[in-house]
């Protein structure tokens, strides 16, 4: 893709949270004089709008329901998709594509994971992160399927973007991830020129440190892009469950489970580090999505219809599908898109 006069630079870091809720900018930061704002002078083909996700599902079906306009549809009353039998394996796979690491030794980076078309006025963006942010991409390739974006991603498994520590007992494993960090940064920096956006997201509770230790490391990796044009976004971890899911769920069914098998917004959720440098880093902007996930203090195992989360970390192929069209609007509130 050709540099037009105008593109702004947008790195979008999820904080593994695809347990989010609202698209919210917490903290939105003006550009620097070095960054662009994208040409519009290419429309997506509105037969191809992501809208078009939610239009071949039931009205409010998954994170539909959680919008802040309270959306109820009682035909979702006791569904449950995808069954428990089978939605410990609704995680992501896109056949022909590396883009996943799930070696935790791997010091490679992966290759040719790469969605939609370059085009002028379409922005590029890079998802990195860890599984938090594989249960991410369903969303984001629906969008580059759309014609909306551009879409590479670059994650491995237990390796959020920073440089604090990995908390695991396994040390063998953070010293890998550690290579693969660096081996990650060098290649940003390569790719900058040419990258709109950066999307990141990780298992907050595995990134060590302080609060300020954390921000400070964070920082450290997110300022040599912010410094090249590209704009950082935050977004929010999903929350944590304490039990099984699916178990729980056989046992109570869709409608009792919803709360039974859920977790409190206290227990689920923990301080998350990406939203923390957002809102504390002048190019970088935090987009909290929790409230996508919890409401009035609570977390439930089963949102308009939607099994959430495959285990107690990671959630679903299927309610991350449903998250495209809040994405989409999101970033068209943002002026990133059309």
């Amino acid at each position: 893709m050709g540099l037009v006069p105008r593109r702004i630079r947008l790195a979008l870091v999820a904080s593994a949270v695809v347990a989010g809720g609202l698209l919210v900018a917490v903290s939105e930061t003006t550009h620097s004089p070095a960054q662009r704002t994208p040409s519009r002078g290419a429309a997506p083909d509105p037969a191809a709008d992501v809208a078009q996700v939610a239009s071949a599902t039931p009205r409010c079906f998954g994170a539909a329901s959680m919008a802040k306009k309270r959306c109820y549809n009682p035909a979702l009353r006791g569904r449950l998709t995808p069954r428990p039998s089978v939605a410990a394996k609704d995680t992501a796979h896109f056949p022909g594509k590396q883009c996943y690491g799930s070696n935790v030794m791997q010091t490679r980076l992966n290759r040719g994971c790469s969605f939609g078309t370059r085009a002028r006025g379409r922005p590029h963006m890079i998802l990195v992160g860890d599984s938090h942010g594989r249960a991410l991409m369903p969303a984001l390739v629906a969008m580059a399927q759309g014609g909306h974006i551009s879409l590479e991603a670059q994650m491995r498994a237990s390796c959020a973007w920073t440089t604090s520590n990995v908390i695991h007992p396994h040390r063998p494993r953070v010293g890998a991830c550690r290579t693969w960090r660096k081996n990650l940064q060098r290649w940003l920096v390569k790719r900058a020129a040419r990258t709109d956006v950066i999307i990141t997201t990780g298992y907050a509770r595995q990134v060590d440190g302080s609060a300020s230790s954390q921000v400070k490391k964070m920082r450290g990796v997110w300022r040599p892009l912010i410094k090249r044009g590209v704009r950082i976004v935050a977004v929010s971890d999903n929350p944590r469950l304490e039990d099984e899911p699916q178990k729980c769920l056989k046992k109570h069914g869709a409608r009792k489970g919803a709360k039974k098998c859920g977790v409190s917004s206290k227990a689920g959720l923990s301080r998350d580090p990406f939203l923390l440098t957002a809102k504390k880093t002048s190019g970088a902007t935090a987009m909290d999505l929790r409230s996508r996930f919890c409401r009035s203090g609570f977390c439930p195992a089963v949102v308009g219809g939607v099994n959430v989360y495959r285990d107690t970390t990671h959630i679903t192929v299927t309610y991350s599908k449903t998250l495209a069209p809040v994405l989409l609007a999101r970033f068209r509130a943002m002026r990133l898109i059309r």
